[in-house]
């Protein structure tokens, strides 16, 4: 896993919360912006991808970085 220093995070808010997502070529990551030295989900770059295709392709509102 990346460490905090090597990573760009970006903020990513819904109704009533917030995540924040950092993306390297290989994989993203996904931490609660309330607690960022919390626990983070990391997830393969190819599942991240689809992903994010699906919610566009349903009509949610995505900011990708």
């Amino acid at each position: 896993m990346q460490t905090d220093l090597q990573l760009r995070w970006h903020r990513a808010c819904g109704s009533s919360a917030c995540v924040e997502v950092a993306t390297t070529p290989s994989a993203a990551y996904v931490r609660d912006s309330e607690a960022p030295q919390g626990d983070r989900l990391a997830v393969s770059a190819p599942a991240w991808s689809a992903f994010i295709t699906a919610v566009a392709e349903d009509g949610i509102p995505t900011d990708r970085h």
